[in-house]
């Protein structure tokens, strides 16, 4: 026997040479008998408590992934009570707070009754729990008594995040169904029994750049399991055996680097080929002429990656600094278009601006030289047109720049006060080839027949023909067209360069319609100051359905390109889409066209203290101006903001848009050849053809009396109405095609 003792015992301290005890928490303070967190509270006869506890807080305790075996708590006065169906369960979770309770756990002791005693309570767990080593992990504890004494006081102490989350109860089932949900940031202190896992670590790593013009590069080791030893071949015929060295390649190329990392259970190795390139001697931009600076670099704030073209690089958050990166390179070329892309890093939102030395004088111009710039973001995305006025075949600095927007938005020499610079370069070259013809315009209705056109053709081109579809042309670059007659026009633009041409024709790209010109309005509204996405995102009344982006647009007119017919009598659906704050939202129709808005008489809507407001609206009779395009103008701001329609917006925006009020029997008569309604009369179904030169856009059904029986939307030049359920008798369809309406009697049978 006493062999066997022995024997046991050295197996005994042969398991558990790797057991760890941690000690989490100060005893800073305790419960008293009556308040809460309290893991041995029976104050009230049941209480359940989730525990947080951050996986950084159990690596900075020396902890890797492996098993816990139990865990305890401290005890200052213990009350000599037992807890019924004490049990601690316990999972991973992503949750960086204790806000709520959580469900998905797993029990690990109990349900036993358990009296607490002075000192440490340890809690042996039935099977251990394997932590993964990377995610927070919460500890379920919960007891429920059919009736109350004191709380056993325990110590604890304060954390700076909410980790813990209760509930108390005077009744059975506290567990299963707690009532009222309590948090607090004072943790009961915890110790945890760990053993470190007896498995071969997992190899990992990184390096600081896979860029080098220098030649050096740190290692970093990742691996997870505690290991010991460390072996790193360079790729180069190079190796070492610390665990983060940093090496001197002395030759070009690209290179593959392996690690192999090692504990007592076994080893593991990670090859990364083709990982880091050496650029010894890389051409590098004209030296900038200034280096800016991080100043604080601790908050996470900075750019983590920067892709143009062939260009991505991945790197650390501003605690790096100043990051120089002159040896990456990409070519690009002159004339094109190239998206550029950079994610930020940090707790909240940064300003980035992105510069091209096109001159390569070492000096960046912040007006002249800037390519990108975004405000309060946590990227910045955005399409670029390399200019064609750069030094060519030139290694070009490149700098981006990101700083808490809480700061001034960065120039190109401002030290970051908490985010960073990087530094690139590109190179430039001529595009030999032929231009890509492309263009833009402001408008694509047109009221008054004034078309601002721009050229967007790629590859330099050095002259231009447009034709504008009416008969006349123009050489200029960007011009701008006055067209003297309403319809569609097809426009047609030639680009050229030294190495050919190209044409882009775009059929019926403007649409002329001079007679639906509104009255100007009495005055024009301004947002004095933007902010927190207030504003107006769509408007629906009748055909109008217009999705815009909000009150950083400030006022917009849009009573050409929307508008739509509503008659005397009818209802229609008015909706204005808002921010997700709550604004005023107010809609006045200009009834009398004298392009005032009278508060009295012409109000449609008043919404105030409303998020997306709608109403049926229901035109008089008989008091409109019938048959003239009139103005309708919306408002919505934050609330407060609208004192009348003339009233600037403090963060929201104005919209105005183009409605008609008209009589059904005031129709135009259909008259073209072109344009047919068969069969006339009809059992169920009327077909529409307008021909090749008419789309249709629209057809209303109404009845003699002007009551609009029935909406069709269209897209052709022809269409099929349904009109079967109609009771026999007479009708107007009317037909709304290229800007004009046309109406044309029919007859159910």
């Amino acid at each position: 026997m006493k062999h066997l003792t022995c024997i046991s015992l050295i197996l005994f301290l042969t398991i558990s040479a790797h057991a760890t005890i941690i000690t989490l928490g100060s005893g800073s303070g305790t419960n008293s008998g009556t308040s809460y967190p309290a893991p041995y509270g029976n104050w009230w006869w049941g209480a359940k408590h989730q525990i947080l506890i951050k996986a950084a807080e159990l690596t900075a305790e020396g902890m890797s992934a492996g098993d816990l075996n139990s865990l305890a708590f401290n005890v200052q006065t213990a009350n000599g009570n037992a807890l019924e169906d004490y049990s601690v369960s316990i999972k991973h979770t992503v949750s960086g707070t204790a806000s709520s309770f959580e469900s998905g756990f797993t029990t690990v002791y109990g349900p036993v009754d358990y009296t607490p005693s002075l000192g440490w309570n340890t809690h042996t767990f039935t099977s251990p729990f394997f932590w993964n080593g990377t995610d927070n992990i919460l500890i379920d504890i919960c007891f429920n008594n059919t009736s109350y004494t004191t709380n056993d006081k325990t110590y604890y102490s304060s954390t700076s995040f909410t980790s813990v989350v209760f509930s108390v109860g005077d009744n059975l089932g506290v567990c299963s169904s707690p009532g009222f949900v309590q948090t607090s940031s004072d943790r009961p202190d915890i110790q945890i029994d760990w053993t470190e896992p007896s498995i071969p670590p997992n190899a990992q790593f990184n390096a600081s750049t896979l860029f080098t013009c220098s030649g050096l590069i740190c290692f970093t080791d990742l691996s997870t399991n505690s290991p010991t030893q460390w072996l790193w071949d360079f790729g180069d015929g190079a190796t070492d055996n610390t665990a983060n060295p940093c090496h001197t390649y002395t030759s070009n190329g690209t290179f593959t680097v392996t690690l192999t990392a090692t504990n007592a259970f076994g080893s593991d190795s990670e090859t990364k080929v083709s990982y880091v390139t050496v650029g010894l001697g890389a051409s590098v931009p004209t030296a900038a002429s200034c280096t800016p600076s991080t100043l604080n670099g601790a908050l996470g704030f900075g750019i983590t990656n920067v892709q143009i073209n062939t260009l991505n690089n991945t790197s650390g958050n501003s605690i790096e600094g100043y990051g120089d990166f002159t040896c990456q390179q990409t070519t690009l070329f002159a004339g094109q278009s190239y998206s550029i892309e950079v994610t930020f890093s940090g707790p909240s939102t940064s300003n980035g601006v992105a510069w091209i030395d096109y001159n390569n004088d070492g000096i960046l111009n912040d007006v002249t030289e800037k390519i990108a710039e975004v405000l309060a973001g946590m990227s910045m995305t955005e399409n670029i047109i390399i200019s064609p006025s750069a030094v060519l075949n030139t290694p070009l600095r490149l700098r981006v720049s990101a700083d808490w927007d809480f700061e001034a938005v960065p120039n190109p020499c401002s030290d970051s006060e908490y985010g960073q610079v990087e530094d690139y370069t590109v190179i430039i070259e001529q595009d030999t080839s032929p231009p890509e013809a492309n263009y833009t315009s402001d408008v694509i209705k047109s009221c008054d027949g004034v078309v601002q056109f721009e050229d967007l053709s790629t590859n330099i081109p050095i002259s231009w023909l447009w034709d504008f579809g009416d008969g006349s042309t123009s050489f200029a670059q960007n011009p701008t067209h006055t067209y003297t007659a309403s319809g569609p026009y097809d426009v047609t633009l030639t680009s050229t360069n030294v190495f050919g041409s190209d044409t882009e024709t775009i059929v019926g790209y403007v649409s002329i319609a001079l007679g639906d010109q509104l009255i100007p309005a009495s005055c024009t509204p301004t947002t004095l100051g933007y902010c927190c996405d207030y504003g107006i995102y769509k408007v629906q009344l009748n055909t109008i359905n217009n999705s815009t982006t909000n009150g950083v647009e400030g006022y917009q007119d849009y009573s050409c390109e929307y508008k739509t017919d509503l008659f005397e009598g009818s209802s229609y659906f008015l909706e204005v889409r808002t921010g997700p704050n709550v604004h005023d939202t107010k809609v006045w129709l200009d009834y009398n066209n004298d392009g005032n808005f009278d508060d009295a008489t012409e109000v449609i809507l008043d919404a105030p203290n409303q998020i997306n407001p709608s109403t049926s609206y229901t035109v008089p009779i008989g008091f409109s101006t019938l048959n003239t395009a009139l103005r309708m103008r919306v408002i919505s701001d934050a609330t407060g903001g609208i004192s009348n329609s003339c009233s600037d917006q403090t963060f929201g925006q104005t919209e105005d848009y183009g409605v008609e009020i008209i009589d059904p029997m005031s129709v135009s008569e259909i008259n073209e050849n072109d344009i047919n309604v068969y069969p006339n009369p009809t059992y169920s179904t009327l077909r529409i053809n307008t021909g090749i030169y008419h789309s249709i856009e629209q057809l209303h059904v109404v009845d003699v009396t002007g009551r609009i029986m029935k909406i069709q939307k269209a897209s052709n030049n022809w269409s099929e109405v349904d009109v079967s359920i109609l009771r026999p008798g007479h009708y107007f369809i009317i037909i709304y095609t290229n800007g004009n309406r046309f109406s044309k009697p029919f007859v159910k049978l």
